[in-house]
């Protein structure tokens, strides 16, 4: 498990311990934490799944 997934499982988990399950970010942590793609809309390019990936093509 990466770190950027075990964050959004804490992230998820958290909001799961509040009730808060209906938002917008909820779904972003949970499917995140899931290894699923971000369900986010943007109007930029899909984001990387690991901020790892990019620092090492720009190093």
């Amino acid at each position: 498990m990466t770190t950027e997934i075990r964050n959004w499982a804490t992230v998820a988990s958290a909001m799961e311990a509040q009730g808060a399950t209906s938002s917008q970010m909820y779904i972003r942590a949970r499917a995140l934490a899931n290894g699923e793609a971000d369900p986010s809309p943007t109007s930029y390019s899909p984001a990387p799944f690991s901020i790892s990936e990019v620092q090492s093509q720009i190093l």
